[in-house]
């Protein structure tokens, strides 16, 4: 079987492979001098795996396969395009915001809370985000935790409205409060990507430890 690393072919004793899953965490120990990395992709006789498949490798026997590429990056441009990622996925956050504040600005409450509730699940997801890449590029740890931590005393006083079931207070801070927050979060997502160093907040702790 041809074994591809990186598009580069390499011997590789397979005798001990009792799976895919083995074989890529053998593959993981090539070069393992060098800037830690992470297998971000592998092809099966041409075919690339899907997440599923990657998620199961384990079940995935060696027997029939003639070729094997594996693609690795090292982990910290991973982490800088998840920072990319992250950036438009706040701009996605913003779209829907902007929708859920029409809602509830025209008395269509059901319709902004359940478009809310999307929007909070997306701000649960953007937080794993950031935390994730904080604990690989350490030294962005306190800028990110300084967008993040800018937004939770506006979301507390979220919930607070939306106990009172007060819409146009719950519009008010989402389009003036939240919505820009979550764009300075974005930009500061987008500069990091690129490399480009951010002032953190004063007297936010950073993210990582």
């Amino acid at each position: 079987m041809d074994f591809i690393l990186n598009g580069e072919e390499r011997d590789l004793d397979l005798s001990d492979c009792a799976n895919l899953a083995e074989l890529v965490a053998i593959a993981e120990t090539f070069d393992a001098g060098r800037e830690e990395s992470v297998v971000v992709a592998v092809e099966i006789d041409g075919e690339e795996l899907s997440p599923d498949e990657l998620s199961a490798l384990e079940t995935r026997s060696l027997d029939g396969i003639d070729r094997v590429a594996i693609q690795r990056k090292p982990t910290r441009v991973v982490a800088y395009s998840v920072l990319e990622q992250g950036a438009d996925y706040c701009g996605q956050i913003v779209d829907a915001m902007s929708q859920t504040v029409e809602h509830f600005q025209s008395g269509r409450a059901d319709k902004g809370n359940e478009l809310l509730a999307d929007v909070t699940d997306s701000l649960t997801v953007l937080t794993g985000i950031t935390y994730s890449v904080a604990s690989i590029l350490k030294e962005d740890a306190e800028s990110l935790a300084a967008v993040q931590g800018e937004i939770f005393p506006w979301l507390q006083e979220l919930v607070e409205a939306q106990g009172e079931e007060d819409p146009l207070r719950i519009a008010d801070l989402l389009e003036y409060e939240i919505k820009t927050r979550i764009e300075q979060w974005g930009t500061v997502m987008r500069a990091l990507s690129k490399g480009e160093p951010m002032t953190p907040t004063a007297g936010t702790s950073p993210l990582s430890n």
